[in-house]
């Protein structure tokens, strides 16, 4: 892998989630694909993982995900809903632990299609790692000439940032929202255990940033 791969990693959630979304949205097929423009046939192969569709067509959904979840909080009064964080947050937790090298973090982002990591250790966060961060850092030892081998294998820990807001899964969906203006990503916490996250990218559907 060469560092030009880091590039590559999308800024989309793994495509797993669109059905969960929809699901917690309570919308068909149809209408997603009436909202988002891609035809229900593909809607179907992807929630299947029949498919690898394009970046643009992903995109076009969790467009679509932002648009619907947007009204739904502006007319919410009238609707009686309350979103949670907890009904938008992934309900699993990928991490790296501090130990864990440079490389082996970049290859864990490519594969899950994560634009960020927690960093934990022992089921406390400690830190956190984006893209940003690992691009800001590579880029800054290509130009002191750091050899490219000892550049990939340097500890995580070096890298990271201070650990992630950790918000429980009833939290309003506002209050998150005023935590991912400045953070990366929030982590929710369920029955006291740190389960999932909610990053501030615009294809999650939160509607609010």
């Amino acid at each position: 892998m060469t560092f030009s791969a880091l590039a590559l990693i999308p800024r989309l959630p793994p495509l797993d989630k669109i059905k969960q979304i929809r699901a917690r949205l309570n919308i068909s097929q149809r209408e997603l694909a009436d909202s988002s423009g891609v035809s229900q046939s593909l809607i179907a192969k992807i929630e299947h993982g029949d498919v690898d569709p394009s970046y643009e067509k992903v995109r076009s959904i969790f467009n679509a995900f932002e648009e619907i979840t947007k009204s739904r909080l502006l007319n919410r009064d009238e609707l009686d809903i309350q979103f949670t964080v907890g009904d938008l947050a992934s309900r699993e937790l990928t991490c790296v632990s501090p130990e864990t090298s440079l490389v082996e973090t970049i290859e864990k982002m490519l594969k899950g299609h994560y634009a960020q990591l927690p960093v934990m250790k022992k089921g406390q966060v400690v830190g956190g790692v984006s893209e940003e961060q690992i691009k800001d850092y590579i880029l800054g030892k290509c130009r002191d000439n750091i050899d490219s081998k000892e550049i990939i294998s340097v500890k995580i820990s070096e890298i990271m940032g201070p650990p992630y807001i950790v918000l429980d899964e009833n939290t309003p969906i506002e209050i998150a929202a005023i935590h991912l203006h400045h953070e990366d990503a929030v982590l929710i916490r369920r029955n006291g255990v740190i389960s999932g996250i909610l990053t501030s990218s615009n294809y999650l559907g939160l509607g609010l940033q």
